[in-house]
């Protein structure tokens, strides 16, 4: 006989491992599949962790009010995480601020991104060259003005999974790890989860968040979900027991030939994360030389002492994206049993709340949450993707 729960879902990832905690705690028996070692290892690990509000032209336009509920809710829902498991996720609160390294760089931020960020409903504050360094002292000499984006958050997402792993190791959801899952299928009764040894589960719901993968399982997102290679590793700078910077800090520059995406991300312990590099539609999740010193480079020019800071951890990898940077969430069957939520690109760790609080509301038929119909309408798998009006292609976070 196969084993039978409310929701199966295929994917650990910080997508998955949050829908899964969610509807768990509302009371469904859940269980919970992916085909890595342990939760949280696939693009989760590769996450840069700024919670963004405003930095990627994707938080800009439709989305924007899908983003403002994910960053209303997200410090209640790391409380609830920090209850659950005793385990504190560090935040800083500073915001972001993305600067200009020279007048042209200046004029696009006011004429491209200044009317989008005036139109979103977040704050949004214009910098001078002295402004800027007086916040981030370290900032290069080049920096000619910037915006302070101050409801942007920034965590470090392994600390984040190890929260997500203690709280569903506390809750009643089952979690398989180092199992893959072959099919999935829907019935007018229910669906099934066949894995790769053959056994089969049964499930009221399947919710696939399998990242760029998520198309192996549900044909309807074969052509449309892709992978987003991102590189990115760990600096050290000496000296430091806690965040060596104030902020979260992004620029974008011309770097010989090649447009380059800076980002530096503190971390609570003293090190601070750098990247971030973009290649569409790339399957190796390898990381390679050329995105390290491209990297190097980059934050060198933003920030000049980071190229004395020792490197540690260096990583890559695959984000999944939907043509226009916007989440599918949504029933793909007839029968409104197989359930995607993946296609996040790089704001994965950003929607991480607000898409547990949409899939629940989808598997419970819970209206409740406010604006939650318009914000799933957003997010709907049938959509048009139109090429004429995709949103820009985001950097990775």
């Amino acid at each position: 006989m196969p084993e039978i729960f409310d929701v199966a879902v295929v994917g650990g990832g910080v997508i998955g491992s949050a829908v899964a905690y969610d509807l768990s705690a509302a009371g469904q028996s859940v269980i919970l599949f992916d085909a890595a070692e342990d939760l949280g290892l696939a693009a989760s690990d590769a996450a840069m962790g700024g919670i963004l509000t405003q930095t990627e032209m994707a938080c800009l336009g439709p989305l924007s009010t899908v983003i403002r509920r994910s960053r209303d809710i997200y410090e209640p829902w790391l409380d609830r995480l920090q209850h659950a498991t005793g385990q504190e996720v560090h935040v800083l609160e500073g915001g972001d601020i993305q600067v200009a390294l020279d007048r042209q760089e200046m004029d696009r931020l006011h004429t491209e991104m200044a009317p989008k960020w005036l139109q979103a409903p977040f704050e949004v504050r214009e910098l001078t060259a002295a402004e800027a360094r007086e916040l981030e002292p370290l900032l290069s000499d080049q920096v000619v003005g910037g915006f302070l984006l101050r409801e942007e958050l920034a965590l470090d997402p392994r600390e984040l999974m190890v929260a997500l792993r203690g709280a569903l190791a506390r809750s009643t959801a089952e979690v398989r790890v180092a199992t893959r899952v072959a099919h999935v299928r829907s019935g007018p009764g229910h669906a099934e989860v066949e894995l790769s040894d053959g056994s089969v589960i049964e499930a009221g719901t399947v919710v696939v968040a399998a990242g760029h993968q998520s198309g192996r399982l549900l044909p309807a997102l074969a052509d449309l979900i892709f992978p987003i290679k991102g590189e990115a590793f760990d600096l050290r700078p000496p000296g430091y027991t806690t965040y060596p910077l104030n902020h979260h800090v992004f620029a974008e520059i011309t770097y010989g030939d090649e447009r380059g995406y800076p980002y530096l991300v503190p971390r609570h312990d003293g090190r601070v994360a750098a990247g971030v590099t973009y290649e569409e539609h790339v399957h190796d999740d390898a990381p390679t030389p050329k995105g390290r010193d491209s990297i190097r480079a980059w934050t060198s020019t933003l920030m000049p002492a980071t190229a004395d800071w020792p490197l540690e951890r260096h990583w890559a990898g695959l984000r999944p994206a939907s043509p226009d940077h916007i989440p599918v969430i949504g029933y793909l069957d007839e029968h409104r049993r197989l359930l995607a939520a993946t296609g996040h690109s790089g704001l994965g760790v950003t929607l991480a709340p607000v898409t547990a609080e949409m899939v629940a509301g989808l598997v419970l038929g819970s209206t409740g949450a406010e604006r939650l119909e318009e914000r799933l309408y957003i997010c709907r798998p049938g959509r048009t993707f139109n090429s004429a009006e995709l949103t820009p292609a985001p950097t990775v976070r």
